[in-house]
């Protein structure tokens, strides 16, 4: 196709490349129960989506996702599933995409390793670069595609982005591509796992159990709704007897604390210890518990990144960008309780929120391919093909990690 063209442009005083030729890229997705994967298109910085296919591991009668049956579904499933993809789209050696992006990490190694060898024979077979891309890279990045498909300005750095799902909870400031400051992490489990699980112990079923809980929740009535929202369980002193307070607020966690942390282990040991009142209608417990749960979780992770704000005002004083993104940022219920409190607490007049397309929360090679188009044009890297899977990869640690190699 001849040489790249680039044309440089300036944003926020950083200088970033315009690609001037137009290109396609594969883009493979494969960290934990989903085998996802995409043909993108890419003209004069702008990124057009050309097809995509998902498949996921039906994990219900295991009661969640084991490792050893998510590297066997993904041998099973890449290489089949791309086939069919390829066929469909006439993709070969002599017609192959000019850049091929596939999860790096984190996530399962068995996953990861059968979405990156297959990634890496591509690569071998159609002499394309390959770039290795952080998972959680991908859920931040993905808003600008939003972005651009609704002619919405993309966030612009620095950006605030709470990553919200099933593998990770935590609050990012970044400064730019490359460098990532985590302010809240979580000490024990993720917020999509504590949904998952406390949704599986009120006795929901299905694949994605946080979804069935929200929408559980939802088909409530406005009556059920309104009752439950005015019953308070900071104490027992209820009609359900049940006690649920935030995390992290009791005299052993001072508000001056050095770090702010999330914490969703507690509401699942909440339910464990939950005994009904004698007498009570179960499916009202039920709702009731359901309702307070999911509210709770949510409130709790208002709360510490309210508190984060406090504590580091000197960062956020030029932030005027918030993403939501992860699986649990298709949640409505949190994306209004997340813009009712930042604007309350910021009161900042041009506050922008950016909420990926539902499809785009949860885990896709959409993702992938944007933040891989991302690194190769303003980092100016490819992965070299010794690159291995990375179970746990800090994300303020994006380039220290080995494998990185200038583009010519």
């Amino acid at each position: 196709m001849g040489m790249l063209k680039v044309m440089l442009w300036r944003s926020n005083g950083a200088v970033g490349r315009v690609f001037r030729r137009r290109y396609r890229v594969l883009a493979i997705e494969s960290s934990c129960d989903d085998a996802c994967i995409a043909l993108l298109d890419r003209k004069d910085g702008k990124t057009t989506v050309i097809d995509q296919v998902k498949s996921t591991l039906n994990s219900v009668a295991a009661g969640g996702v084991i490792p050893t049956e998510a590297h066997g579904f993904h041998q099973y499933q890449i290489a089949s599933q791309a086939s069919q993809f390829f066929q469909k789209h006439k993709i070969s050696s002599q017609n192959s995409p000019d850049l091929i992006c596939c999860t790096r990490g984190p996530g399962m190694v068995g996953s990861l390793s059968a979405g990156l060898q297959f990634a890496k024979g591509l690569s071998v077979a159609w002499d394309k670069p390959l770039v290795g891309v952080h998972h959680m890279l991908g859920h931040l990045m993905i808003a600008s595609l939003t972005s651009e498909s609704q002619t919405n300005p993309p966030p612009r750095f620095p950006f605030l982005s709470l990553l919200c799902s099933g593998g990770h909870t935590m609050l990012v400031l970044s400064e730019s591509l490359a460098k990532h400051q985590v302010l809240v992490n979580t000490v024990d489990i993720a917020c999509g796992d504590a949904l998952d699980k406390c949704a599986r112990k009120l006795g929901l079923k299905g694949n994605m159990l946080g979804k069935e809980l929200e929408t559980f929740v939802n088909s409530f009535s406005k009556e059920e709704l309104d009752e439950f929202t005015k019953i308070k369980t900071h104490t027992r002193d209820n009609p359900f007897n049940f006690q649920l307070k935030l995390p992290m607020r009791s005299p052993k966690h001072p508000r001056n604390a050095e770090s702010v942390q999330f914490s969703f282990a507690s509401f699942l040991s909440t339910l464990d210890a939950y005994s009904p009142p004698p007498g009570m209608e179960k499916s009202k417990v039920t709702k009731f518990l359901a309702f307070k749960v999911q509210q709770k979780i949510f409130e709790h992770i208002v709360d510490r990144i309210k508190l984060a704000v406090d504590k580091n005002e000197t960062l956020f004083a030029n932030v005027n960008d918030i993403v939501l993104s992860g699986g649990v940022a298709s949640n409505s219920t949190l994306r209004r309780m997340l813009k009712d409190g930042l604007n309350d607490k910021m009161k900042r007049p041009n506050l922008n929120f950016h909420f990926p397309e539902i499809a785009l929360c949860t885990d896709n090679a959409i993702m992938i391919g944007v933040a891989g188009i991302e690194i190769y044009e303003n980092l100016n890297v490819v992965s070299d093909l010794s690159i291995t899977p990375i179970r746990k990869w800090p994300l303020d640690q994006l380039l220290d990690v080995d494998g990185w190699t200038s583009r010519s």
